[in-house]
């Protein structure tokens, strides 16, 4: 178990100046006793500017900690603020994060004070408050979480190193240095690719902890992002099944093969022609949102639930297909 449980908060962000200030405010809220915490924030390369708001700030915030480094992503953020970190805990926010109570920094604290020293703490991820107008895909994300933590209250899904979402999570540093931390590799997934490693190599228990609750104040208003994080999704699972075969339910093309009817159809129509799937994704983006529009927020919903299934399926067979290219590509040369 930690010692004296000081603990780390370490934020990545990068030209969300706006949001970041805001959040600073939140955090300053906290009853947390700054003699036992940090507040690091490192600003990977923003070209807004993040860089003087945090340096302004830390006159006032005598706990807050500003570092900066040229761009690099999320992870190797991460690992930056954890190398400069002086707490025995680590608790990992995104820059849209919202503590829920005023004591959520104490929660993941005194969670780690009396658990043993390896535990991972899920902490809770829920939409903002007030219900304000945003993106149909928004709604599709909470409903996906929302479910995953119905499942977890009846006990028929047991936290695992999958549900590892560095926007709210904490462990010991230890755990962390021992494991080797965000693999900068990825630019997406690093969260959910750490959280297998945790729990495969390194057995660490993980818990859904519901006190320690945020609101996730998202800034992404554009669906192509959307889009283009499922492809991603589909190549960056591809590459954890491989690490971790015995986990065949991470394995992408389970979903060539799926329960629903309407999501077997779609992956396999994805599998087979993928390019139609890049030309027909304006068109079910417009759609979506002209749903949305006309009040019709469920079916809305479910198109973006289509959008994500096409997406994260032919992103996988695009990865697939330029990896047996290259294969070919070194046969021919040898």
């Amino acid at each position: 178990m930690a010692t004296s449980g000081f603990l780390s908060i370490i934020i990545p962000t990068f030209n969300r100046a706006g949001s970041l200030a805001r959040q600073l405010g939140w955090l300053e809220a906290q009853s947390i006793d700054r003699a036992v915490s940090e507040l690091i924030v490192v600003d990977d390369g923003s070209s807004d500017n993040t860089w003087e708001i945090l340096t302004e700030k830390a006159k006032t915030l005598s706990w807050l900690r500003p570092l900066r480094q040229t761009n690099q992503g999320q992870a190797a953020a991460r690992q930056y603020g954890v190398r400069e970190s002086r707490g025995e805990i680590l608790l990992f926010l995104d820059d849209d994060m919202q503590p829920a109570t005023h004591d959520f920094l104490e929660c993941h604290r005194q969670f780690h004070l009396h658990r043993p020293v390896r535990s991972v703490a899920l902490g809770a991820i829920h939409p903002p408050p007030d219900d304000p107008p945003r993106p149909a895909f928004e709604y599709f994300y909470e409903k996906s979480i929302r479910g995953l933590y119905e499942q977890f209250t009846r006990g028929t899904l047991k936290p695992s190193g999958t549900h590892f979402f560095s926007a709210n999570v904490s462990l010991s540093k230890s755990l962390f240095l021992e494991s080797g931390g965000f693999d900068p590799a990825y630019r997406h997934a690093e969260d959910r690719e750490l959280g297998l490693r945790l729990e495969m190599r390194f057995a660490a228990p993980f818990a859904f902890l519901y006190q320690a609750a945020a609101y996730h104040h998202s800034p992404t208003a554009r669906y192509e992002s959307f889009v283009t994080r499922a492809r991603l999704y589909g190549e960056y699972d591809w590459r954890m099944a491989q690490l971790y075969p015995q986990r065949p339910e991470i394995d992408p093309r389970r979903m060539l093969d799926a329960q629903h009817p309407l999501k077997r159809m779609l992956a396999l129509f994805s599998w087979k022609f993928p390019n139609a799937v890049k030309w027909g994704n304006p068109w079910l983006i417009s759609l979506a949102k002209r749903l949305q529009t006309w009040g019709l927020l469920r079916w809305a919903v479910l198109m973006c639930s289509s959008l994500y299934v096409l997406n994260y399926v032919s992103g996988l067979r695009q990865h697939l297909d330029h990896m047996n290219s290259s294969q070919e590509s070194d046969s021919y040369a040898a």
